[in-house]
């Protein structure tokens, strides 16, 4: 469910390329998420948080929200949702060999295998999408947004694994959602760019827009990868989270018009059964 509300979300997000910066987009769907949250924290209560759980969960926010997702609206504007979403499938990969070292996690020859078709999936899909001449720069540039997206939510989903063990799945988006808002709005006002972040926000069209996108991905998919992660090892529940370029494809053909080569297609079916393997193993 996480990965099929992520993949929406992102050809949402990316309708508003143009209209609102990246970080804004972060800003804005940080606030809305927080309203939606509070508000079902109101109806289902928090439970009991202790120091040591808000302070994981609190990283996890500024590494994956805070940062991880302003990187990964940058190389959504610049990549579009399939490449940005088949280079997501990387996280499974560093979340994988970062389980390995916290949670002492089995690997496997099988996973092993997953691992290497993940990588050679998304490096031919990448290649096949090389652009040339002036948007060449572009696309390099989103590539490098992407892979430090994939690096700061591999490492958030360790801190959240740690958390969601002693606290409920929504508590514990609540907290790092909050963390996360904090860390953006502390941003904003040490570098005096918060009015112009939040500026796009006041426009109608914009403001519904990020609205939907916001209760679709920001919510509702947070919410259900935080649940996958309570009942599943950190690296089953990222898998799991990690196949939204399976939902993606067909909802860029139907909606954005995009025209899919079947050479594309192989590519996303590689690093997707290499996340399987990783599943399976």
């Amino acid at each position: 469910m996480s990965a099929l509300m992520w993949a929406y979300a992102s050809i949402l997000f990316k309708g508003l390329s143009g209209k609102v910066s990246p970080i804004s987009i972060n800003l804005g769907k940080g606030i809305i998420a927080f309203i939606f949250l509070w508000v079902a924290v109101i109806l289902n209560g928090t439970g009991v948080v202790t120091g040591h759980t808000f302070l994981f969960l609190g990283l996890s926010g500024l590494l994956g929200i805070t940062l991880g997702d302003t990187f990964y609206f940058m190389a959504l504007m610049r990549l579009g949702p399939r490449l940005v979403l088949i280079l997501s499938t990387l996280i499974p990969v560093v979340a994988v060999l970062g389980s390995i070292l916290v949670f002492h996690e089995e690997m496997s020859l099988i996973r092993w295998m997953g691992v290497i078709l993940t990588l050679a999936g998304v490096a031919w899909v990448l290649w096949l999408e090389t652009p040339a001449g002036k948007h060449l720069e572009s696309w390099r540039a989103g590539i490098k947004y992407g892979i430090l997206s994939v690096a700061c939510c591999s490492s958030a989903i360790i801190f959240s694994k740690i958390a969601v063990e002693t606290t409920s799945a929504l508590t514990a988006t609540f907290i790092r959602q909050g963390w996360a808002l904090a860390g953006l709005f502390l941003l904003g006002t040490i570098g005096f760019r918060l009015k112009s972040w939040l500026s796009p926000l006041v426009k109608v069209s914009n403001l519904k827009k990020l609205l939907f996108a916001s209760f679709i991905g920001a919510f509702l998919g947070t919410w259900f990868c935080l649940l996958g992660l309570k009942y599943a090892y950190a690296s089953i529940a990222t898998t799991l989270n990690a196949t939204s370029p399976i939902f993606v494809m067909p909802l860029t053909f139907l909606i954005l018009k995009e025209k899919i080569t079947f050479q594309a297609v192989m590519g996303c079916i590689i690093a997707v059964t290499g996340v399987a393997l990783i599943f399976l193993g």
